[in-house]
């Protein structure tokens, strides 16, 4: 992304900065405006006193022709729908995850985080179509006996040390039904390149998020509704 003077997060990256402050503690900004697609999406130093920098890319599989259906569909008042089959990869979870980072759009956002000096540098995953999100749901889903699916450990590039998925998002069980927004529990896979495996449930409001893409999607909150965090580290010209 471009980070000009003044610039706000998109929807995604706020998503994943929200979480990822939860789970870590810290506070995200966006990166030095000006500097374009060369930057990662999000940088923090932690508040231990030690200076410890960290840098997230937000990214996600390419679904630019599924978006430019949906978009159409939006237009002729149609369903967005998707077709085909999802291979189950049972037991393959982590061969999933391997061959996703080898993929040559992984690799370029890799490159990004590892041309920049950090103590940590994070990959923030998230997926636009039903074949991602199945996965993505499968490494933070719960099973009938409360616990996760079998996922053996991932080999990470040499100085990336976590990669993050997005999983499943549900309304809050204690937020009124007829309220159409409001707060979402999300959950959240987590490889730690030492420590392995870790999973996360966050909550989030929708009121600190920005508009969905209106291509897209319509948004039914009233204009100034949303009130998302101000990240960016310089503020828009006058």
């Amino acid at each position: 992304m471009s980070n000009a003077a003044g610039a706000k997060a998109t929807r995604e990256e706020e998503i994943a900065f929200l979480a990822m402050e939860q789970v870590l503690g810290v506070d995200i900004k966006l990166a030095d405006a000006g500097a374009g697609d060369k930057m990662p999406d999000g940088s923090w130093v932690y508040p231990d006193g030690q200076e410890r920098h960290g840098i997230v890319e937000v990214t996600s599989p390419p679904a630019a022709s599924l978006m430019v259906r949906w978009a159409r569909a939006r237009r002729a008042g149609l369903p967005q729908t998707e077709s085909g089959s999802i291979p189950l990869r049972l037991n393959e979870l982590a061969q999933v995850c391997d061959e996703m980072l080898a993929a040559d759009w992984a690799r370029g956002n890799i490159h990004k985080l590892l041309a920049q000096p950090a103590d940590e540098r994070h990959l923030f995953l998230f997926g636009r179509r039903h074949e991602e999100e199945h996965y993505f749901f499968r490494l933070s889903d719960l099973d009938d006996d409360g616990k996760t699916e079998p996922v053996d450990n991932l080999v990470l590039p040499q100085g990336i040390s976590d990669v993050w998925f997005r999983g499943r998002a549900r309304l809050d069980g204690d937020q009124p039904r007829d309220q159409p927004v409001g707060t979402v529990e999300l959950r959240l896979a987590r490889f730690h390149a030492e420590s392995g495996w870790h999973r996360y449930v966050v909550r989030i409001e929708e009121r600190h998020l920005p508009t969905p893409n209106r291509h897209i999607t319509d948004d039914r909150v009233p204009a100034g509704w949303r009130h998302p965090k101000v990240r960016s580290t310089r503020p828009a010209d006058d």
